[in-house]
């Protein structure tokens, strides 16, 4: 197992994390909301086209990736989380 990167989520009152293995490049969702945790799962294992900041104000390029390839391509997915499922990711919220 290699290192786990969490970050907390929640939908209405339903709160929960999203787990990646770095090194099993495995994912895991938790939240009591069964379909939008099913929906966030979806999300996440599917491939997508984004279109990522560069270094400019204006700079954007569009990228295509699956997030569980990389920790990277997972946290430019978690931006656009909210805007496709509804489930807000809490970036600053401690995951215990």
């Amino acid at each position: 197992m290699g290192e786990l990167y969490r970050v907390a989520i929640h939908y209405d009152n339903d709160c929960g994390f999203v787990e990646y293995d770095t090194a099993e490049k495995q994912l895991r969702v938790l939240l009591d909301h069964e379909e939008k945790r099913r929906e966030t799962e979806a999300y996440l294992m599917q491939r997508h086209t984004i279109r990522k900041a560069g270094q400019r104000l204006l700079d954007f390029s569009e990228v295509d990736i699956l997030p569980v390839d990389n920790l990277e391509d997972l946290k430019l997915a978690l931006t656009r989380l909210w805007q496709k499922t509804g489930v807000y990711v809490d970036w600053s919220r401690p995951v215990a």
